[in-house]
């Protein structure tokens, strides 16, 4: 019985300091603008019925309140972290939203990827360029040892940069699930 050639990876931002700092900010934000936002929107509906209507304190209510909201909703896109599964010749990405929701992003065969390899590889700027692309950034880390994937899926042309480890890497490259002369080496 054959064994399935199965890796599973997280890949995480090396340097999260910054968006975690940025996270519990906006955190904090979403409380104070909350709670002031709705002490203002208190004040107003109390005056209703009073000589002068309040317009701007209605108006700063709103935007406060309107802002917590929308903090609260984006929040979670700065944790990210994408997950690679390679599983016989299938690549599938998903991305995780601060641990919490994932959202699954494509499966890639193998076998409908027409070029990929290292950015740096010159192949690699030809395809960038193309308009006619449609691109994702599949990775946190800029410094990392990136690999695009070019391929045609339902009629759609696809270029993919993803950081896979090397071990993940040597597994893509291996056992033929690649077609000749796909891998470009820089």
């Amino acid at each position: 019985m054959a064994m399935d050639n199965f890796k599973e990876e997280i890949v995480t931002k090396h340097r999260a300091g910054l968006s975690t700092a940025v996270y519990y900010f906006c955190w904090v934000t979403i409380v104070l603008f909350g709670i002031v936002g709705i002490f203002m929107l208190q004040g107003v509906l109390q005056s209703i019925g009073r000589a002068a209507f309040p317009w701007p304190d209605l108006i700063l209510a709103a935007v406060l309140i309107g802002t917590a909201v929308l903090l609260y909703i984006k929040k979670d896109t700065l944790r990210v972290e994408y997950e690679y599964t390679f599983t016989n010749g299938t690549l599938d990405v998903s991305m995780v939203l601060n641990n919490s929701k994932r959202k699954y992003l494509a499966e890639i065969p193998l076998k409908l990827v027409e070029s990929c390899g290292s950015v740096s590889c010159p192949a690699f700027n030809r395809y960038i360029n193309d308009s006619g692309i449609k691109k994702h950034n599949w990775f946190l880390n800029r410094e990392a040892n990136l690999i695009y994937l070019y391929f045609t899926k339902n009629a759609v042309r696809h270029l993919a940069v993803i950081e896979p480890s090397a071990e993940m890497q040597q597994m893509i490259r291996s056992k033929g699930y690649l077609g000749f002369g796909v891998w470009q080496d820089a």
